[in-house]
């Protein structure tokens, strides 16, 4: 196994890219399953002993927050975001490809531009202790899901632009 065998990379990050996928929706799905047993807690609280659980709708908000933000990067390796089709019979059908990678690099370099800033804002909060105002602890690692779904995203747009076979076929909006 050579580092200059492009095959042997290409497998490599593919690898790398399903299991960043599970680990991802196995987050994910954590993160929902703690929504969705918090706000049930809560509301069974309410309705048997006549008070709900301290911090309860709070922690269900932040575990949602990061469900939803890993969802970015999940739709990403999806490629099921939404994007302007109508632009697409504008150009030949031979310079697709090269449109397509174009529009990776450009997604990537998108997503390392916000990342950056995430990572800024990241530590700014870290700086000043900021606080969850129901529950106070520390904010800082639960934001910590805002960079890494941009760099985990630009990380795939880098592999697809690299290697456009890795690209999975588009998700229409519109089924056909």
């Amino acid at each position: 196994m050579t580092c200059g065998n492009p095959k042997v990379s290409m497998t490599a990050v593919q690898t790398f890219l399903r299991w960043l996928w599970r680990i991802e929706a196995t987050v994910c799905v954590i993160a929902f399953t703690g929504t969705a047993l918090a706000l049930m807690a809560d509301v069974l609280a309410r309705e048997f002993f006549g008070n709900g659980i301290f911090g309860a709708q709070r922690f269900a908000v932040w575990t949602n927050a990061v469900a939803g933000l890993l969802g970015f990067a999940l739709v990403t390796a999806e490629r099921g975001h939404l994007r302007p089709q109508f632009a697409d019979a504008l150009l030949p059908k031979s310079l697709e490809p090269h449109v397509e990678r174009i529009g990776e690099l450009l997604s990537a370099l998108i997503c390392c531009v916000i990342g950056w800033y995430a990572v800024r804002f990241v530590m700014s909060s870290a700086a000043l202790g900021e606080r969850g105002m129901a529950i106070p602890i520390v904010v800082w690692p639960i934001q910590l899901v805002l960079p890494w779904m941009f760099f985990s995203s630009a990380l795939r747009h880098l592999a697809y632009a690299t290697w456009p076979v890795l690209r999975p076929a588009p998700r229409s909006e519109v089924p056909k």
